[in-house]
Parts: C-alpha cells; structure tokens; sequence
C-alpha cells in the first residue's frame, strides 16, 4: 500500500508515498463533533481555523504553540489564537514535509531558546528538498528569524514522506531528533519502502534517533559510536557520494518513521518512548535506549517485516530491541499510522492513570493508553473519533492539566479534560509535629523519581507511608536555583489546581516557605514548577482529624506578633537571647516559654524566623531546633548572601527549658518573632484552636484593587475573609510582596490594633522582588492587617483557619 487514503484527506499518512506524488487538503474541512472519550472526560474545542497544524509544545507560563505544516509558528494566548503568526519560514509543504516539530529549551523562562525542525527547499538535493533543525530565541510572542542558529542540516528527504520530525530536550540536557528512513535510500542503493535500508545505514543520520549538544549541535558526548571511522554529520548531507563513515550523532537506530517521541515528566531520568509508525503491518512503541536496533526494515512492531502473531522473535545474535506494544492495521483494535505519545502526569487524574502512556493513531482517529504495568486495550481506546490527530501535549491549565491534541483533518486544536474539584474540607484538625522534622522530597539526590522538576511539569511527592489521620502536612518547601523568576504550587493530587501559589522565587537564588498543604489517601502531594529548579519538601508535622471536632494536643493558640529576638542588638532584658558556637555553627538561643503569652505546656511554638546575610556573596541558611533536641537535617532559611534577607514561619517543639536553638551558617543575623503555640496532651479537649483547612482563597489582590490598592510605603490595609468564621482565632495566608519598590518588609497583624507590631512576616531587598511567606495570624474583629515598610503590589490568599470555639 503506496498511499494511505487519509494523507490525501488529513494530511498525514505517515506511510510510504512515491516521490513526487502531490497531495491536496479539502477546502473546508467538515467541523467534527467532539470525540467520543473514557468515562469522566471531556473533548472540547480550543480553537479552530487552524489550517495543517502539525505539532503543539505547552509553554510554562500557560501559552501553547502550534505548528501549522506551511510554515508557521503560531501562539494560542488566554485561550485564543493570536492573530498574526509568532515565526514564519519558507519550507517544502508537499507530502509529509514542512515545518514539523518543536522543543522548549529547559530553561526558556530565562533564555526564550526555542528549537524547530522543518523541510527547507535544497536544489541539488534529492528530491528538492533537506530537513534541518535550527535553534532560534523566541520574545514575548515573536521568534526572531534571525536569531536562528543550524544545528543539523542537510538531512535527506527524497521521496518527501518519513521525515519523523520531532525534537526535546532530555534530562540529560541534549537535545533528542527524530529522523524517519526518508521514504527511499537517501544513497540510492537499497530502494523504497520496506526495501530501504536507510535506517541500519551508520553513515546516514536518516532512520535514526540523534543525540547532539543543544548549543552546538555537536554530537552528545556519550553516544554509542565514536573513535576511528567517526565523524560528526550535523550537515554534511546525505546522498549517494556522502561518506561512509560513521555518525557520532546516532543515539539508536532501526526506525522507519519515528513521528514522534515524549519523556516522562514524572522523572528526573531520561526516559523517553518512542512513536514509530509502520510499514502494512503493524505500529509500534519503543523504548528510548542508548545504542539500540529497532530492527527496521527487518523487523515490523514485534514480528518480521510484513507478519502478525503469532511470529517468532528476532533471532538473539542479531540484538534488535523488541517494542514495548505494537498494534496491527485494523480499524477494529488497532489504526493504521501512530502519531502523537504523552506520559500522564501522575497524581493528575485517577491512579489508575499514574505511570501511564498515552498515544494516538490517525486512522481512524484513536488514543490508547498503556498503563503502569505495560498493558494497553485496544478493543477499548481512552479516545475515539479523531481521525486526522497529528500530536498530543499535556498543558498546565487553570483548574489542572489537561490533554491537548492537533487534529489536521479538522483544522482544529482540542483538549481532554478529566472532571476535577476543589480539595474537600476535613473537617477540624490538629497538629501533631514530628521531631525532628523529615525530609521528603530531594530532587537534588540520585534516583529515577528525583531530579530538577522542569519547566511547566509536576511531580507526584509521598509524604507518608498513608493517609491514616493525617488530612494536611505542615511543609517547608525550598525552591532551589531556579532559572528565572518563578512559583511552585502544591496540592492534593486529582483535585483542582490552587488559582494561588506557594512559594516564589528569584532566578539563581534559594528560597523557603512554610505551607499547609492536603494529602491523599496515600500520604501524596501534586507539585508543580513554573520554571526548572530542584525543589525540597520537609515535612515539619501533620494536621489529625479531631475526633467529634476536638482535640487535647495540637489545638492552636495564636498571640499579637511579639518580637522576641534580634542578634543585631546586645542581649538584655527585652531582647534575650545567648549566641555560641558549635563547630561551623552560630547557635542563638531563645527563651520562649513563659514570655510573649507562650506557656511551659505547649507542644509547638510558632515563630517568624528573619535571616540576615553578612557582606559575603556565599549563600547560608538557619535550621531551628528544640534546644538541647535533635538537629533536623533540613534548613528553615535559607538567605543568598550580599546582605540578603529572608523570612519565613518556623513551627518548632520547645527544649525541655522552653528555648528553641537558631542555629546560622553562612548568615550574619537572626530575628525571631512569636506568633503563636500549639497546645500538648495536657490541655483539655475543646474545639477552639483547631484547625479548618481551605481551598486557597484570594481575599487581597492590589493589582486587581481586591480588598485595597498598591501600598505606598509606610500604607496599611485590612481584609476580613468571608470564608473564614467570624469567631476565628486566625488565619494561615500566604502573603506575597509583588513589584517591590526597593527594600523593605510586610507585617500582618489583628485588624483595629492600636500599633503596627514591630516585625515582618515577608522581605525584599530591592526593587522588583516577589517573596512569598506563609503567616499564622491573629484576628481582630474577624480580619487581618497588613503595614508594609516599602511601596509593593500585596497578594493574600488564606488556606484554612483556626477555630473559635
């Protein structure tokens, strides 16, 4: 079968088409009712009048791009498809040439570096015609076109069908091309379609996955061919007087038409599969390896080239890999040509979707999914009814992620939504700390779950072995050398995403942020990255479900923020502490019970923890501990040096004398405010000062005039949440300073106090800034306060609240 009927209807067949042969779209593509999808989804439209889009790559701040196969990058905006396109380039539109896939740079946010591959004319080409991928920087909603940097060039296309076409950049930090066989032998010597033996051709870069540097182009240090009968073949061509010497750029071969490949999000490895589509037979799905055989033209999904099961694998000496699933040409449970594959990012729908695989066929129009244990149901696919699909991407949106699809029959982009809601509320709780605090969560340290969080992903992190009684953790999430300016968000997983985030951050520097964050039924949290950074969750305690709604220990008594301490001052009577030193450490001790309303039976103190940096550029941190008690192997602070100051809420059990240890590295000074305690087993049981989780409620926005406006320095406003009980104690809020206008800090305190308290919740240190702080504070009269020392935009967003009574 030469031609595939849906080439000529939807654009791509994927399948061998004589050269030359010429291919026209329907004028008006019929619109086509949404697809028929697994039970709990929705297929809805994003927008149409998308003519030939080819490809789609989700930018991290909510933008998608889509490809259309003439030549242009265009840009869906808030929904919408912004009129003009972002970069347009002269390409070979016939058959399956054009401009075919896209890659984000991991650190876009910071460099707007953004890779294309597309089919450019060649005259003296074979066929007319050469793939090339180039580097270019994108700006706002434009790519430069003439920023653009080649980095492969030349590679054939002769018959102007199996171009492949995709490109990403790995975990490795390469950048991964997908190069079909070029439909015919780019030397000329072995012929077409199932006779083209491109694919096992060491000199040619056709049939193959490439591995190179994404600055570069040079080939990936690491590759499986080098030495003596090597080169590099980034541009040198491939016909029938290229020379036979062996491409360094090979990371595995054997493929006939690898469309499109996808990495799993869900690890810091690279892991990656592999769409190729086959001959008559059957489509297939690899697993990304360094070195290996596919087997093409010699081996078709599992079986020779040509057959169906029952058939007998390779033979063992000839070490082709065997795919991981392959399905045959049958409209009934298989398709006809395999295009578009995503890994389902875990926590993001139902658990039977973690680990999972999804990938499309275009003819006629199906996703399967490929679950955690390698089994796919092909009698039963996740999405029918698409016919024409060329890509699908998962894309962060508002409520969660959400499954996007090009579908070039249609000139439509799509997506499948799962149903999702807000986290539902508990109930009252209470807080059982753990001493010491535990870490969670790494990403720095080796193993197949850890690793940066890119741009744009989520992570699904386990914070208990289960659930139990635990309903909330009490977190310090640091968010480490981020790219660029950015966020993290945490929540439970499969419910809504919070409009709000967690914890924000400068790009190359360390920030720390308390959280009160819901669990699941297996102890886990959903966390999302704006940008590439590692990221570290300890978990400091839990929040238990209060039986009847009371509770002894854990309940929640908040006092007038109170400055207890600042080393920057001579220790006496109003200012007490003691400074020693313990090997690298400055250890500043602070009396806490029985001053600033905190008696001796507390099981927790909540107290603001300011650390100032000395003049050295070298970055340190505070950990707080219990005095005289175990050292948690977590930092609370966490500052960047050159005078940097940075504040966040520390929940801490007493020593046996009622003093907490504040102990600084690489940190010039220290200041402790209180804000509260948490009662122990010797209280009695009562209701009031447990605590009431929320969905993350927006009560202050000054950018949008919510509650008040921008604060000029020295301003103050009030806010008194509605979904917070008028006889509540406090409040948690996260409280962000936006746009700073230079130094200075915010305190929250009880609405209609008669003074501003003297301490701070958040800091900046120059102009521009976001910081973010997490704050248990004291109502007055039902609302909360907010002075701020320095002009700043203010975002609150309270997440739950402590109970009157």
């Amino acid at each position: 079968m030469f031609v595939r009927r849906l080439l000529v209807v939807a654009l791509f067949a994927l399948g061998v088409v004589p050269a030359g042969a010429a291919h026209a779209l329907p004028s008006s593509p019929t619109p086509r009712p949404e697809g028929t999808v697994a039970a709990g989804f929705t297929d809805s439209v994003v927008t149409a009048g998308v003519a030939t889009p080819t490809a789609l790559v989700a930018v991290p701040d909510g933008r998608v791009v889509v490809l259309q196969k003439t030549g242009s990058v265009r840009i869906i905006k808030n929904g919408a498809m912004l009129p003009g396109a972002a970069l347009t380039r002269t390409v070979c539109s016939d058959s399956e040439r054009g401009m075919l896939g896209i890659a984000l740079d991991p650190q876009f946010s910071a460099n707007g570096l953004v890779y294309l591959y597309y089919t450019r004319p060649s005259a003296g080409a074979p066929g007319g015609c050469v793939n090339r991928v180039s580097r270019f920087v994108m700006t706002g909603d434009t790519i430069s076109a003439a920023s653009e940097v080649v980095l492969l060039d030349n590679i054939g296309s002769p018959a102007g069908n199996h171009n492949g076409g995709d490109l990403h950049v790995g975990n490795d930090g390469y950048l991964y091309v997908a190069v079909g066989d070029g439909g015919c032998d780019p030397r000329g010597n072995s012929g077409c379609a199932g006779g083209n033996d491109a694919a096992q051709d060491r000199s040619l870069l056709n049939g193959k996955i490439l591995r190179i540097d994404r600055f570069s182009g040079a080939p990936a240090p690491g590759n499986p061919f080098g030495g003596g009968g090597t080169e590099a073949c980034a541009t040198r061509g491939n016909t029938a007087a290229t020379p036979t010497t062996i491409c360094r750029e090979i990371f595995a071969l054997g493929l006939r038409n690898p469309w499109r490949f996808a990495f799993d999000p869900n690890t810091g490895g690279t892991k990656f599969f592999i769409n190729d589509v086959g001959q008559n037979t059957r489509e297939e799905v690899n697993l990304g390896v360094l070195g290996a055989n596919y087997g093409w033209p010699e081996r078709e999904g599992q079986c020779a080239q040509g057959q169906n099961p029952l058939c007998p694998p390779p033979a063992a000496g000839l070490g082709y890999t065997q795919p991981l699933t392959d399905y045959p040409h049958n409209p009934a449970n298989g398709g006809d040509y395999i295009t578009g594959g995503a890994f389902v990012p875990n926590g993001a729908w139902g658990s039977d979707f973690d680990g999972g695989y999804l990938f499309a066929d275009g003819d006629p129009g199906k996703i399967f999914f490929r679950n955690a244990a390698g089994n796919t149901n092909y009698n039963t696919p996740f999405v029918s009814g698409v016919g024409g699909i060329t890509d699908i991407e998962f894309v962060m949106e508002a409520a969660g992620w959400a499954l996007y699809y090009v579908n070039a029959a249609t000139s439509e982009v799509r997506k499948v939504t799962w149903a999702t809601s807000p986290a539902a509320s508990p109930g009252a709780l209470a807080y059982d700390a753990l001493s010491p605090a535990r870490r969670a969560f790494d990403s720095r340290d080796a193993g197949a779950a850890t690793g940066p969080l890119r741009a744009g992903t989520s992570r699904l992190v386990n914070l208990a072995a289960g659930q139990g009684a635990h309903r909330a953790a009490l977190v310090n999430i640091t968010f480490i050398t981020a790219s660029s300016d950015g966020f993290v968000v945490a929540w439970q997983p499969r419910t809504s995403r919070p409009p709000s985030s967690n914890i924000n951050g400068q790009g190359g520097q360390v920030a720390a942020n308390m959280s009160v964050v819901p669990i699941d039924t297996d102890g886990n949290v959903l966390v999302f990255s704006s940008v590439t950074a590692d990221v570290i969750i300890d978990v400091i305690g839990f929040f238990d479900v209060a039986a009847a709604g009371e509770a002894t220990a854990g309940r929640f008594t908040p006092v007038p923020p109170v400055r207890a301490t600042d080393s920057r001052a001579s220790a006496g009577a109003s200012n007490r502490y003691t400074r020693s030193t313990d090997g690298p450490d400055s250890v500043v001790n602070v009396p806490i019970a029985g001053r600033y309303g905190i008696t001796q039976a507390v099981s927790s103190v909540a107290v603001i923890v300011t650390a100032i940096a000395g003049a050295s550029p070298e970055a340190g941190y505070v950990v707080v501990a219990p005095h005289a008690g175990a050292v948690p192997p977590s930092s609370n602070v966490n500052t960047n040096g050159s005078g940097d100051t940075r504040a966040n809420l520390v929940v801490v059990p007493l020593g046996a004398d009622g003093s907490i240890d504040v102990r600084l590295r690489g940190t010039a000074h220290v200041i402790v405010d209180v804000v509260g305690s948490f009662t122990d087993g010797s209280a009695p049981a009562a209701s009031a000062g447990t605590y009431v989780p929320l969905a993350p409620t927006r009560v202050v926005d000054t950018r949008l005039g919510l509650a008040f406006a921008r604060l000029a320095a020295g301003g103050s406003g009030s806010a008194n949440p509605a979904a917070v009980p008028a006889d509540a104690l406090g409040v948690t809020q996260n409280i962000i300073m936006v746009d700073t206008d230079g130094w200075g800090y915010v305190t929250a305190y009880p609405a209609g106090s008669a003074t501003v308290p003297v301490v701070s919740n958040g800091n900046a240190t120059a102009a521009g800034q976001t910081r973010s702080a997490l704050s248990m504070t004291k109502l007055g009269a039902g609302a909360s306060s907010y002075f701020v020392s320095v002009g700043t935009h203010l975002v609150v967003d309270v997440t739950g609240y402590f109970s009157g009574g």
